[in-house]
This record gives C-alpha cells, sequence and structure tokens, in this order.
C-alpha cells in the first residue's frame, strides 16, 4: 500500500510539474534595438535641416511595433532577416500629448538581421517627401533683408536682422526682436505683397521655425479671401501661445485646423508676435528659420 502512495505521489508530482511548465512556459529570447537619435538631411529648396524629432516609430515587415521615445532600447521577438522602417515623430505644437508622425518626413528603411539577445544600433536618417511644398522661407541670410514686416495689426517695436553670434542660432544672421517699459508691442507678418494658396481640404500644413524666447509669445494667420485682385474680408486667427525658451528650440505648429476656421479665406500670410504686459526692460524673441510646409 505504502508502494502505491509512493507511486501516485510522483506520478502526480510530474503531473504537476509539467502543467506548470504549460501554463508558465519559458519566455523568448528577444533581440534589442537601439536608436538614440533620428537626424534630418535637407536638400536645396527645403530649407534648414534643423529638426526636434522626438520618437521612432517603428515598423518590422510592415507591422508597427511601437512608438518609442528618444533615444530607446526595445525588444523585438522575430529572427533572421527583417524589413525595418522607422518614422519620425514630433510633438505637434510641442504638445507632449499630440505625438505623432510628421507627415513630410519619409520612412527610412533597412534590412536587418535581428538576433537573441543581441543589440543593434540604428542611426536613422530621413528626409522630406519629394511632394512637400515649401513657401514663405525666411532664414534672414540674404543680403536684401526679411521677408518679414511690420504687422497692419499694429506694433510699436520692429524685427531686427541681428549678425551677432551670441544671437545667431545657424549661419550669421537670425531675427530678432525687443520690448520694453515703452515699447510693449511687437508683431511682424510675412511679406503683405506675397500671399500664400494653402489646401483647404483638411490635409496638413505646418509652420516650422527656431526659437529663443524669454516670454510669451504667439503665432497665426491672416486669412484673406480674395476674389481676382481684390481682397473682400480679412481674418486674423492666432494658432498657437509659446512659453518662453532659454534655449534654442524648433517649433511645428499645426496650421490645418486655423486655415479650415477661415471660413471662404483662400489666401494666406502668418504672424509673430509679443507683448510686454508687465512693463518689463528686456524682453527678446529670437527666430530663425522660419517655412510653411504642405
Amino acid at each position: 500500500m505504502n508502494h502505491f502512495y509512493k507511486l501516485f505521489f510522483v506520478l502526480s508530482t510530474f503531473v504537476l510539474m509539467n502543467s506548470c511548465n504549460i501554463i508558465n512556459p519559458a519566455e523568448p529570447i528577444p533581440a534589442y534595438i537601439h536608436i538614440d537619435k533620428i537626424d534630418l538631411i535637407t536638400i536645396a529648396g527645403e530649407g534648414t535641416n534643423s529638426s526636434k524629432i522626438a520618437d521612432a516609430w517603428v515598423y518590422i515587415d510592415e507591422q508597427l511595433i511601437g512608438c518609442f521615445e528618444l533615444p530607446v532600447t526595445f525588444p523585438v521577438l522575430q529572427e533572421g532577416v527583417h524589413t525595418l522602417k522607422v518614422r519620425a515623430g514630433i510633438k505637434v505644437n510641442g504638445i507632449s500629448a499630440t505625438r505623432s508622425p510628421y507627415p513630410f518626413y519619409d520612412f527610412y528603411v533597412q534590412s536587418i538581421t535581428l538576433s537573441k539577445g543581441v543589440k543593434q544600433n540604428i542611426t536613422p536618417v530621413v528626409k522630406y517627401l519629394t511632394s512637400a511644398n515649401f513657401t514663405g522661407m525666411e532664414d534672414f541670410e540674404a543680403s536684401t533683408g526679411t521677408i518679414l514686416y511690420n504687422s497692419p495689426s499694429g506694433t510699436d517695436t520692429s524685427l531686427q536682422v541681428t549678425t551677432n553670434p551670441n544671437e545667431v542660432f545657424e549661419g550669421v544672421k537670425s531675427g530678432i526682436a525687443y520690448t520694453d517699459a515703452t515699447k510693449t508691442l511687437f508683431e511682424c507678418v510675412s511679406d503683405p505683397n506675397m500671399l500664400y494658396s494653402l489646401p483647404k481640404n483638411g490635409s496638413a500644413v505646418f509652420l516650422e521655425f527656431n526659437y529663443k524666447s524669454n516670454t510669451n509669445f504667439a503665432v497665426g494667420l491672416f486669412c484673406h479671401t480674395v476674389i481676382g485682385s481684390t481682397t473682400t474680408n480679412t481674418v486674423k486667427i492666432k494658432t498657437l501661445d509659446f512659453n518662453p525658451s532659454a534655449s534654442w528650440n524648433k517649433a511645428y505648429v499645426y496650421l490645418t485646423p486655423t486655415i479650415g476656421a477661415s471660413g471662404n479665406a483662400n489666401q494666406f500670410k502668418y504672424f509673430i508676435g509679443m507683448l510686454n504686459s508687465s512693463g518689463s526692460d528686456s524682453l527678446a524673441l529670437q527666430i530663425d528659420n522660419i517655412k510653411i510646409v504642405y
């Protein structure tokens, strides 16, 4: 009888152990991919290659495996040779909750061999899509000055072109505007004689620029309804308020909702402005590399 119970115990233990293995199978060993950053390359006519790519949207064999904040090391369960695709992601309007692939950057694509437990460093480089259009570009480098003018809304200080190395983002020139206790309002607008025809079908339109500021400022659009050569109506719509940034930053401003809210407007120009409501003596806004992309 004792022999029977011993045999029953051994068999029961064997079944239980195997059942546990079925319930908790050994976890597979993944391969790993590390991406430190994603760089942008531009060609003539596309402006600066300055970017603020925050995320990598990663695909293996056309399947999205995740959106990863950079820099990142992430696991991949596949093995062998696969096609890796990476899209460059941004924070739309600088807001962390609105992360999205930037619609005007192309995919980075490469073949990759994945091995268990092995980490590979990937250095993606992206370009603008060949279908991207650029307008309203201003990098302040031209000898003829700038396309930015004092706003028709009124301003008591003007944009200046600076060559001070401490004030220039890249190249040899940038734009800068000051307000103080007596000159409290600044607003500039893109060339009033050069209106932009931007898509009104809901497709993406972005305003890109670099900035540095010790005060709040705003950007938006003047939206014109033009019939023939006559402007029948103009609406000014603010798109976004910016907080100060002590170091040079990159903005991707989503203009599509503003364009959609412009009614019958069919021509546009952008504005950038700041109001010194505190009466401080030394508030400054520095800007560079403005471009509309659609």
